[in-house]
């Protein structure tokens, strides 16, 4: 397979216009090459026998020979400098802190939600059948409002969500606090979550329009780092707005902030990934095939993240340290932030796949040792630490996966698969994890976490090799 001709950056030698000249060749050089894992978005993505002509996951986490990574060509970053390039690239830096104004809904509209049906029922059993009909709407809709925006633009389509989402949880609001009847309640809920844009896959599309793809490891690192920042901001100011307002006033603050981050996106049309309109499908939206495996396993990424709020929460509060759960979500989210900066800082050998396997399983070990640490709190945040760097590679190689592997013209759509899996992971995790609690106790609910790991490793790795055998199929017929 050809490599793709590398694009000489100015300044080293060469003047402005011979350096455009020459990366005109190599741009047109690579576009004539079969697409690999690594190659921008809006591409026609590898099909299972392009898939099986590259070197196999299994024999890379081997360290077996046998061909060049599969990424090779977009994992070049010049350590924590990489970070400081990609936000030089124009528009960068407006969007990223737009989309981080526009994660707050989805980051922290459940919790929202839990505060405001507890506060008026007080029973959280009834905040928690309210937040499932949210999450499940969030999960289903994300993939059909990204693909309307790889359709007819990412402009139009967030302010129509937008207005969706802001008419929906006005009404569920209202319901709660006049005392509707309870199912209305659960309809209301569903229809917020199917009107909350996944604004994330938006901004992770833009960089794959943006970033060359020896920046994109950086780029969409950055973006974890992002979700992070939310994650660990939100709930503790969502929370402290509650207890010193009203639980209703928290709800329309996260909501204002995310319809101000996601005008400002929408607003930032330059930076937007062109529209195509293609041919309008009569059958359901589904992921494109490449894009399966690793979208299988984000359910039970997610899971883990269900799992590990359940099982935190319970352990702190059997060992009558109920605030002590707070602070080890907050170090969960530290640790892959950290972890999402020195994955997008190194140089890879591996592919994006290939580490999505590699780390799933690594971090599954990681988290065997959770029940054997929860007596010493040190020793359990120490885990969860280790945790935390471990699983932080594996969520930013999902997100390449789909980038690289995403048809033309459905972008956004297919950046929105890996988000929404784990959206629909989350609960599964918890109500496992619950069970397993209520059960035997936080020691068993723990090994829920390293379970989910484990599954998701085994899920990427059998799709990857069934894709390879589709791809030897084809070539043989």
């Amino acid at each position: 397979m050809t490599r793709p001709a590398p694009t000489p950056p100015t300044g080293l030698g060469c003047s402005r216009t011979a350096c455009r000249s020459s990366s005109r060749r190599s741009k047109r050089s690579a576009d004539s090459t079969t697409p690999r894992e690594g190659r921008g978005a809006g591409t026609t993505p590898a099909d299972p026998a392009s898939l099986r002509r590259e070197r196999p996951v299994l024999q890379e986490l081997c360290g077996g020979r046998g061909g060049a990574p599969v990424s090779a060509a977009a994992e070049t970053g010049p350590g924590v400098r990489a970070y400081g390039q990609v936000l030089r690239l124009p528009g960068a830096r407006s969007f990223v802190a737009a989309g981080i104004l526009a994660r707050f809904p989805r980051a922290t509209l459940s919790l929202g939600i839990i505060l405001l049906v507890s506060a008026a029922t007080g029973s959280f059993a009834s905040a928690g059948l309210v937040v499932a009909p949210l999450v499940g709407g969030m999960a289903v809709a994300a993939p059909l409002w990204s693909s309307r925006m790889d359709r007819h633009g990412q402009a139009r389509v967030i302010l129509v969500s937008l207005g969706c989402l802001v008419l929906a949880a006005s009404v569920l609001l209202l319901l709660v606090r006049t005392g509707a009847p309870f199912w209305t309640w659960l309809l209301a809920a569903f229809a917020t979550g199917a009107a909350t844009p996944d604004l994330t896959s938006a901004v992770r599309a833009r960089w794959t329009v943006l970033a060359p793809p020896s920046q994109r490891t950086a780029a969409l690192a950055l973006e974890t780092i992002a979700d992070q920042m939310v994650f660990i901001a939100g709930p503790p100011a969502i929370t402290a707005v509650a207890a010193a307002l009203d639980p209703g006033v928290a709800m329309l603050g996260s909501l204002a902030l995310g319809v101000a981050g996601g005008v400002w996106l929408a607003a930032q049309r330059r930076t937007q990934p062109t529209p195509v309109p293609g041919v309008r499908r009569s059958g359901p939206v589904l992921p494109p095939a490449g894009v399966v495996p690793i979208a299988l396993a984000c359910i039970a990424l997610g899971g883990v993240f269900g799992a590990f709020d359940v099982s935190l929460v319970g352990w702190a509060e059997l060992n009558d340290r109920p605030w002590l759960a707070g602070p080890a979500f907050s170090v969960l989210a530290v640790a892959i932030a950290i972890g999402s900066v020195v994955t997008g800082a190194r140089t890879w050998a591996l592919s994006p796949a290939a580490r999505y396997i590699g780390f799933a399983a690594l971090a599954a070990t990681v988290a065997i040792a959770l029940p054997f640490a929860q007596g010493s709190v040190p020793v359990l945040f120490g885990t969860i630490l280790l945790l935390g760097l471990a699983v932080s590679p594996v969520m930013v190689s999902g997100i390449l996966v789909a980038s690289a592997r995403a048809p033309e013209g459905r972008v956004t759509e297919t950046l929105a698969y890996p988000t929404a899996a784990m959206s629909l992971g989350v609960p599964i995790g918890g109500v496992i994890a619950g069970a397993a609690l209520d059960a035997t106790g936080p020691a068993t609910a723990l090994v829920t976490i390293a379970v989910a790991l484990a599954i998701a490793a085994v899920v990427a790795a059998f799709g990857e090799a069934l894709l390879r055998a589709a791809g030897a199929r084809g070539t043989r017929a």
